[in-house]
Parts: C-alpha cells; sequence; structure tokens
C-alpha cells in the first residue's frame, strides 16, 4: 500500500516509565511505592538493549523514533544534573542515527520530578514554570543540539491534567473539576513556554494533543439529550482547548479566563494526535467505551480506524496551516491478530491523509512494557519483551516499504 512520499515520518515511542521504568524521584515511583500501580521495574529493557531494539526498527523501515529524556533521571534533585543519565540518553540518539532513526525527543510523558510537582507546585504554578520547567528546557535544548530530529514537548498536556487532577488515576491522584482546569491551563502554558524557547533551535517543535473521538453514549435513552450536553463539555476540554489557543494565542481552559499565549499562533510547525480509541459520554458525563457492543481493548475501550480518520481530519480543518503526524497510535491487547487488522485498517486511513497534508505516523509503542495501571498484563508493542516481532510489525514494515516504491 502506497502512504506517502519523501519525507514522511514513519516511527514508534514510548514513555520513558513503558520503556525503561520508573525514575526513583519521579512522582510515578511514589506512585508505585503506594501500590496504586504494578511495579514497572525496568520497563521494556530499553535502557538495556537500546542498540539491538533500535537495529529492529531500522530493518523494519522506520525512519524516527519518539524518545522521552525523563527529567527525573537527568535531575533528579532540584538544580543537580547527573550528567551521567544525560549522557546515557545522548548515546541512545547517537545509536538511532546510526541505524537511520532521527529522534523526536518528549521532556515530559506522564511522569515528573517528584520535587517539582510536590515541592515546586509544578506547571500549575508560574513561578516554578519559569524557574524550573524553562531553566530544563533549555539545558535539553543545548544538550541536544545538532542530534535531535524534533521535540515534542508534553505528550498530552489537557490529558495528563485530566488525568492526574480531575479522575485521579495518575499522580498526584486529584479529583477536582477546578484543580484540573488549574493543571490543564498550567500544561498548556508550560508548552507554550517550551515551544517558544525550542523555536531558536534548527529543529522542528511538535505540539502533541490528545485526541478522543467523543460520542454520546446515554445509559438510559431518555437522557440522550443530557449525554450529548456532556460529551459536547468534555469536547470543549479535550480539543477546543488546544484548537483555539492555536488559533487565536490564548490558552482558554472552559471556566477559566483566557490567558495570553502568543507564540501559539504561529508555531509550533507541527501537531501531533495521541489517538487510541473513540470515547462515549455518558448522561453523567463519565467516560466509557463507545460503541458499547464493540470489541474492547485491555484498556476498556473499543478502537476503531475510522476514528483515527475523524480525529485527523477534523485537525485538519481545526488548525489549517499546520503540519499533522499521529505522533501516538495503538492498540492494548495480548491478541497481535487483532493488532494485525486495525492496523491494516489505520494504514488505509494513513494513506488517504497524507493527500490532505499528514506527514508522519507514530506507533505507540515499539516494544511492549510498562502500561501504567494495567502493568505488563496489556502488550502494545511491535516487539514482545523476548525481542520477537510480532506479525503486526510486519504490516506496518509492509506499508513503509510500499510508501517508499512510490516515491
Amino acid at each position: 500500500m502506497t502512504v506517502a512520499g519523501d519525507g514522511f515520518l514513519w516511527g514508534a515511542g514510548a514513555s520513558s516509565v513503558s520503556a525503561e521504568g520508573v525514575a526513583p524521584s519521579s512522582d510515578w515511583s511514589l506512585w508505585e511505592r503506594d501500590g496504586r500501580a504494578p511495579r514497572s521495574g525496568d520497563g521494556a529493557g530499553f535502557a538495556r538493549d537500546f542498540r539491538d531494539d533500535l537495529a529492529q526498527l531500522g530493518r523494519l523501515g522506520l525512519n524516527s523514533l519518539r524518545l522521552t529524556v525523563e527529567w527525573a533521571r537527568v535531575e533528579p534533585l532540584a538544580g543537580r544534573p547527573d550528567s551521567d543519565a544525560l549522557d546515557r540518553y545522548l548515546d541512545i540518539v547517537d545509536a538511532a542515527a546510526a541505524e537511520g532513526l532521527g529522534v523526536w525527543i518528549t521532556l515530559h510523558h506522564t511522569s515528573l520530578p517528584g520535587w517539582y510537582t510536590d515541592d515546586e507546585g509544578g506547571h500549575a504554578d508560574e513561578v516554578a514554570r519559569k524557574r524550573w520547567w524553562s531553566r530544563h528546557t533549555d539545558r535539553m535544548a543545548e544538550a541536544f543540539d545538532g542530534r535531535a530530529a524534533g521535540w515534542c514537548p508534553i505528550e498530552d498536556p489537557i490529558g495528563w491534567a485530566v488525568r492526574g487532577y480531575g479522575l485521579g488515576t495518575r499522580p498526584p491522584g486529584h479529583r477536582s473539576p477546578e484543580a484540573a482546569a488549574e493543571a490543564a491551563e498550567g500544561a498548556m502554558l508550560a508548552l507554550h513556554e517550551a515551544c517558544r524557547l525550542l523555536e531558536s533551535g534548527p529543529q522542528p517543535v511538535m505540539a502533541v494533543f490528545g485526541a478522543p473521538t467523543l460520542h454520546a453514549a446515554p445509559v438510559e435513552r431518555e437522557h440522550a439529550g443530557a449525554a450529548s450536553v456532556k460529551a459536547r463539555r468534555w469536547d470543549e476540554l479535550l480539543w477546543g482547548t488546544w484548537t483555539r489557543a492555536l488559533r487565536e494565542g490564548a490558552v482558554e481552559v472552559p471556566g477559566r479566563a483566557p490567558v495570553a499565549a502568543p507564540y501559539f499562533e504561529k508555531g509550533p510547525e507541527l501537531v501531533g494526535l495521541s489517538h487510541d480509541h473513540p470515547v462515549g459520554v455518558t448522561e453523567a458525563g463519565r467516560l466509557v467505551s463507545w460503541p458499547a457492543s464493540a470489541r474492547r481493548s485491555a484498556a476498556g475501550f473499543a478502537p476503531e480506524p475510522a476514528e483515527l480518520g475523524e480525529a485527523v481530519y477534523r485537525a485538519i480543518d481545526a488548525v489549517p496551516g499546520r503540519g499533522l503526524v499521529v505522533a501516538a497510535h495503538g492498540v492494548v491487547t495480548d491478541d497481535d491478530d487483532w493488532r494485525d487488522t486495525l492496523l491494516d485498517g489505520s494504514m488505509a486511513v494513513v494513506a488517504g491523509a497524507e493527500a490532505a497534508g499528514l506527514q508522519g505516523y507514530f506507533h505507540d509503542s515499539a516494544v511492549d512494557g510498562y502500561e501504567w495501571a494495567l502493568g505488563f498484563s496489556a502488550p502494545r508493542g511491535l516487539i514482545d519483551r523476548d525481542r520477537v516481532v510480532k506479525p503486526s510489525a510486519q504490516r506496518l514494515a509492509a506499508a513503509v516499504s510500499g510508501a517508499a516504491r512510490g516515491r
């Protein structure tokens, strides 16, 4: 299948916690110690096997890798960087380049240093953002200058805030709509600052946002109208916040006053979508699997390639003039035949969307690793933990090969 022409980003990636296990000084480490999630150990073992893993990805024909440089590893204590940890990430980037893989560096993917979130107030605190986050961004920009292919500063800033401060399913475990709105605003402003700082370098910047398609899913049929209202409210938060910011240069989380973010009007040049599945919204505002009758992944939701297409084309229309990338897409399942079927449908979506401006596709993840609250019970990689390449990986490799033949 011919999917895309020259310059298309074909890649894979994962969070640091998934790939290499938790950093001892991160907020997720406390989450594990408190028994709120399984122990992550060394994750997928990427820190140990990265050279072989990168070679495998190169043999599949991929040209890109999303790598999280875990802040809690390179600065485990406030103001005390760990140069050895940074050197290890530099080695990974260089090894990736030797395999023909350009590395897109993520600075924050779910986990953060505990000292930053607990002691300094994290992204929600303006002083902390300016003192610590901006300094960290500058330091990473200097360290990876000329080595990184690009930047993805924060993975899904709004989703991070919702899970940690609204739903309570990730650190710090709050269940407050007000706290979630404040955290979402802070994360968007942290993204804005990072994009602004990274603009001065030679590498492109990609802002990655969660992009679930949302549907009313009333428990009782007579409450369909109420479910539609709740779905629109969730949509305004999860989609409206970032699309409006990129169009208007202001961060306006529902229920909060707008905050100027002028750089967003002109940058970043790329927008990444993180999309696994559609989401239903009940009349009570609860998030559920949609459609109710569809097969569900281990995460409890129902992936559908057509919904990926809905997200892609909506984003193209919502933020015209930006390059668009599917920055994270996959399914949590131990049934690789199903993954292969879904990936086949997803490649058809990618093939059609390339003509409309899609510039890349990253599979999440490369190697089976740690999957947050599900631990190791829910694989989502193209390669298993024993480093056996799955049939679904060959599906992606065939799409890449077809794209190359179509140039």
